[in-house]
């Protein structure tokens, strides 16, 4: 599928697919399952009960449009491969997505 013709969600989706993915406080997101559609922050509760990527018997996934999980998006794809960045007409997010997904791989902000 064309980049510029994913959804939010289908951005969201690839983000966790890659390897390397992680969840980091402060990023906004969207899951499915007994409260299909809503919303939340990740905050260290999250992490303090072993969650990964799935809650409540539903998925979830980033929301690559809010601001705060663009900075962890960011951070995600490491300060040494900020040059994959193309955000030309799209969210910062989406141009980390899409720059992890060129590597294959969430490098993490290992340098």
């Amino acid at each position: 599928m064309s980049e510029d013709k994913r959804t939010a969600e289908e951005w969201g989706r690839l983000a966790v697919s890659l390897p390397g993915w992680r969840w980091m406080p402060g990023m906004l997101q969207w899951r499915t399952g007994p409260w299909m559609g809503s919303r939340r922050s990740v905050d260290s509760d999250y992490f303090d009960t072993g969650h990964e990527a799935r809650v409540m018997g539903g998925d979830t996934w980033p929301d690559p449009d809010d601001p705060a999980t663009e900075g962890c998006l960011l951070a995600l794809l490491g300060r040494s491969h900020h040059g994959l960045l193309q955000p030309r007409g799209t969210s910062l997010g989406r141009a980390c997505i899409a720059a992890a997904e060129a590597l294959g791989r969430w490098p993490g902000g290992e340098e």
